[in-house]
């Protein structure tokens, strides 16, 4: 039972490797949003042209 103990070296170490988990997932998630928030906005954009697109070809027809 007493092997399942850690060291304060091995404390430190296992300390620093979920905080560096966290970060990175946390920084995916980040950059998911971004991403995300960069679609919608390009999607926005493109709605003007769109309509023009629609109204230019029903005034052809």
């Amino acid at each position: 039972m007493r092997n399942d103990v850690m060291s304060p070296a091995e404390a430190r170490e296992f300390s620093d490797r979920i905080r560096e988990m966290r970060w990175e997932r946390q920084k995916e998630r980040t950059a998911r949003r971004s991403a995300a928030a960069a679609r919608r906005a390009a999607f926005v954009r493109s709605i003007p042209a769109s309509v023009a697109l629609v109204l230019q070809a029903r005034s052809r027809a």
